[in-house]
């Protein structure tokens, strides 16, 4: 004897299955949530440029002051070479008749998109803009004063060097060697 088994059809939902598309009320609230996301969103974003300047202000007296600090750690003159036309900077040991490079201590570094030196102003060579500028660190604790002004194109950052100290004073706005 054979036993047969009868199929039996399930019932299958219908739900989910009407694909006519999204209503206009549907829609509109999509771009109204977008458009709400984006009024907080933006503000944040524009504020990515003044971090970077900012970053790269302190990069920068970090470095500065390192060098300062190395300097007078081991007896050793250092250079920090500016080149604000390209946009770069590097440091170097250098020998006691300042002439010749000891040592490449880094390669050249690159300053961040939209990120520039407008210009260096040292007491002996006044405002430089264009070329290189090379601050140079004495191993008996001194480094000539410096004022070095950043910008991004909205917002400007100062450092001015203290040469006793090496200390690097970071201010916001482009503040004049006079107003120090």
């Amino acid at each position: 004897m054979e036993k047969r088994v009868e199929r039996v059809k399930m019932p299958i939902s219908r739900a989910g299955t009407w694909n006519r598309g999204y209503t206009l009320i549907e829609l509109s609230l999509i771009i109204l949530l977008i458009g709400i996301i984006l009024v907080f969103v933006l503000p944040k974003l524009d504020n990515l440029g003044d971090t970077r300047l900012r970053t790269t202000a302190r990069q920068l007296a970090g470095k500065i002051q390192s060098l300062y600090d190395e300097s007078v750690l081991k007896k050793q003159p250092y250079q920090l070479v500016f080149d604000i036309t390209n946009r770069t900077y590097s440091y170097a040991e250098i020998s006691d008749d300042v002439s010749s490079v000891i040592s490449d201590s880094a390669k050249e570094t690159s300053m961040p998109e939209k990120v520039f030196i407008k210009d260096i102003v040292m007491p002996s060579e006044g405002r430089i803009t264009e070329g290189k500028v090379t601050i140079r660190f004495f191993p008996d604790g001194y480094v000539e004063k410096n004022t070095i002004h950043l910008s991004d194109g909205k917002k400007d950052f100062t450092l001015v060097t203290t040469p006793l100290t090496g200390k690097v004073k970071i201010s916001e706005g482009y503040v004049e060697v006079g107003e120090e």
